[in-house]
């Protein structure tokens, strides 16, 4: 059965969660050199659609990505990187068919209220898949790159997202990192969902 042609979504400047699993929930990483080539392929997007690129989490048969559009709507760009990404796949591994579940899942978040929240939930995924008891020991999420000081690679905005909260980079970075080990406790006390998350992303 044909697909239902996806709705374009044209919002600009627009904070989002994007979530986008296996087809029946199989694997699209199943070796280092999968995750690898996934975020070059998010960083050659970025270049050709420049959009803000804040905080990721890559686990076997899913991802999670928090992205703020500039002027390319979200839709193109989430087709470019789940298109690029399929044709690898399906070469790497001589396979056939479709590799996402659907296309993606995608929803809008409010800035003002949820900018840390949402990067908090993606960089703690690991933790929650239970893959790593500490987030920035796992490899293929951005949480590492916000324990870096001195943090001079291009794949996320580092800068900016830390700067959204205090001018101050240094001083918002220790917030931040105290701001995720808050977080990493109450998860471990309750299964609740934060309010923005729908269901279908877990």
């Amino acid at each position: 059965m044909p697909r239902k042609a996806r709705q374009i979504i044209i919002s600009q400047n627009t904070l989002y969660h994007v979530v986008s699993r296996g087809n029946n929930q199989q694997k699209i990483f199943r070796k280092a050199q999968d995750f690898k080539k996934f975020l070059k392929i998010i960083k050659k997007t970025k270049e050709q659609y420049p959009f803000y690129f804040y905080s990721y989490s890559l686990l076997p048969n899913h991802y999670h990505l928090q992205i703020e559009t500039q002027e390319t709507p979200i839709s193109k760009i989430m087709h470019k990187i789940n298109f690029l990404y399929a044709i690898y796949f399906r070469k790497r591994y001589k396979g056939s068919g479709h590799l996402f579940q659907e296309r993606f899942f995608c929803k809008a978040i409010n800035k003002d209220s949820y900018f840390w929240e949402l990067g908090a939930y993606i960089n703690l995924n690991a933790v929650k898949a239970k893959l790593t008891k500490k987030p920035e020991n796992y490899k293929w999420s951005s949480c590492l790159f916000y324990y870096k000081k001195d943090y001079n690679e291009n794949l996320i905005d580092q800068k900016k997202f830390l700067e959204y909260i205090d001018e101050d980079f240094e001083k918002a970075r220790r917030i931040y990192l105290k701001f995720i080990e808050e977080r990493l406790k109450e998860n471990d006390k309750s299964q609740k969902l934060p309010s923005f998350i729908d269901e279908k992303t877990i």
